[in-house]
């Protein structure tokens, strides 16, 4: 099987470049509108993105290395909420306690031996940036802070942060420590797809109750400004983010939110006090003023059962390809569908067979997933096939001379069935998109 899947891969590769410069590219309009005036921002790096694309909407230096300060802590998260139960208790070591590197840095006063659930320490680390807390979350996680750091490494090339080397769980300062503001987005982009971390960083306010050390309850308070519907910089649509300061990395923030079913997220690197939550409203506003979704399936159609139906040559399935219907992409306000450019690249993986990307103006806008669909051969009707059936009885009972099948067949037909199914979803693509060009030049007349 993985034969002949290779033999498909490389001969679909070689076709992917004629489809990228021909049948598969589509030329935007001449009329439309150009990419929005971006803002000015204080912060020396930003980015903002849709989160449902991964769309790069705002861009200033955002691939440049910076220190990231405390939003390291939304990748500590991130790996506890992925590795842990919330029930199970977190074990506070010395070094956790007495690793700080000033009295000053933030902290809940934790004591060696304390026992903290990983709930609690979760809502310690987020709202009150407890720095003693995400060092023992990151042992508790990796076994020592030194393999946590090689998980939050890991965990964030998963995420598309290729430019990101972390050092320690809390984000204190550490010259092999930095991050990108585009990394740091990818990041949070994968944190937000955990509903507790989006509640958790919604949060106002969390009373962390007594344990085995702690005599009194603690008031653990949200740090993060606009969080607030009592803040003056509250923002409407706010679902939460990750404040962060050193003296090496300024004032950094991120911060996601949304509106009209489009979800924002924005990060500010080396911005200051006074400026970070300004930058930071002027990116959000900017994405939600100027951007929307458009559904790619609504736009283009989809390739039906009854369109693009072949055997397998595996088994008794029969298969097609569609676009993935929930697919998204962001455009500017007021582009039309038919102004964007595609190319298409091919995925082998279980259920996906290709990738559309599009762009506009060179932006990248998002992508649709061309998708497997398969169901199950009807079986023939054996009053049509009758004589079929005497035939083959007949068959049976006299002596039949061995017949095989050359292996090579097989991953031919594969091949070969593949590439039908995709120059049809390819004509049916490039139909639609000139049946939208055909009516906008008509009501222009």
């Amino acid at each position: 099987m993985k034969k002949i899947l290779s033999y498909a891969l490389v001969f679909l590769v070689t076709l992917s470049f004629v489809f990228s410069g021909n049948t598969a590219s589509v030329q935007g309009a001449k009329d439309a509108k150009g990419w929005p005036k971006e803002p000015d921002v204080f912060a020396q790096t930003a980015v903002l993105i849709d989160a449902s694309t991964g769309a790069v909407l705002y861009d200033k230096k955002c691939h440049k290395k910076m220190y990231p300060a405390s939003i390291t802590k939304i990748m500590t998260a991130l790996l506890t909420i992925e590795n842990c139960n919330l029930n199970d208790k977190v074990t506070f070591s010395e070094n956790a306690v007495n690793g700080l590197n000033y009295y000053e840095d933030a902290n809940i006063g934790c004591q060696i031996g304390e026992e903290m659930s990983v709930k609690d320490c979760l809502y310690a680390l987020m709202l009150s940036s407890a720095n003693e807390v995400a060092t023992a979350l990151g042992e508790h996680v990796g076994g020592d802070v030194n393999k946590f750091a090689e998980m939050m490494n890991q965990r964030a090339k998963d995420a598309g942060a290729t430019d990101t080397h972390f050092a320690n769980a809390n984000g204190l300062h550490d010259k092999n420590h930095y991050v990108t503001a585009y990394d740091m987005a990818m990041i949070t982009r994968a944190a937000a797809s955990h509903d507790v971390f989006n509640q958790i960083v919604n949060t106002v306010s969390y009373t962390i109750p007594k344990n085995n050390k702690r005599k009194k309850t603690f008031s653990a308070q949200q740090r993060h400004k606009m969080v607030s519907p009592y803040n003056a910089v509250y923002y409407e649509g706010i679902i939460g983010g990750k404040t962060g300061y050193t003296d090496q990395a300024g004032t950094t923030l991120v911060t996601y939110a949304k509106r009209n079913g489009i979800t924002l997220i924005s990060v500010v690197l080396h911005s200051n006090g006074q400026n970070v939550y300004k930058d930071t409203t002027m990116l959000l506003d900017y994405g939600f003023n100027n951007f929307e979704q458009l559904n790619v399936s609504s736009n283009i159609g989809s390739v039906s059962d009854n369109d693009a139906l072949l055997p397998s040559p595996f088994n008794g399935m029969l298969t097609s390809l569609e676009f993935d219907s929930d697919a998204t992409i962001i455009v500017p306000k007021g582009v039309q569908f038919s102004d964007l450019e595609s190319t298409v690249t091919f995925e082998q993986t279980e259920d996906t067979f290709a990738k559309i990307n599009y762009t506009y103006r060179e932006h990248a806008v998002g992508s649709v997933d061309v998708k497997y669909v398969s169901k199950k051969a009807e079986k023939v009707d054996t009053s049509k096939n009758k004589n079929n059936m005497e035939t083959a009885t007949t068959a049976k009972q006299s002596p039949k001379k061995s017949f095989k099948i050359p292996k090579f067949i097989i991953p031919v037909l594969c091949v070969a069935g593949v590439i039908i199914l995709l120059l049809i979803l390819i004509a049916r693509h490039k139909k639609k998109l000139n049946q939208i060009r055909a009516n906008k030049r008509q009501r222009n007349r």
